[in-house]
């Protein structure tokens, strides 16, 4: 499962990630590593953003750079 089949307002948790070394960094200087929960607020088929809450954070991030997440729903 990856955030896009993921509804609003539902948790997950992240299981693996997927990507190169600089998006990994990336995610772990914003607080996302294997384990974390999730929680979708908002995402606009528009605009190709989604917004999470992460750790008590809201990100949004590209659609894109979503799909190299997969998550278990809780």
């Amino acid at each position: 499962m990856t955030v896009l089949d993921l509804k609003i307002d539902e948790r997950a948790i992240i299981t693996q990630i997927n990507g190169n070394k600089d998006f990994h960094s990336y995610l772990l200087n914003n607080g996302i590593g294997i384990g974390t929960i999730v929680y979708k607020n908002y995402s606009p088929g528009f605009s190709g953003l989604i917004s999470l809450t992460i750790n008590g954070k809201m990100i949004s991030l590209r659609q894109v750079d979503f799909q190299n997440i997969e998550l278990v729903q809780i």
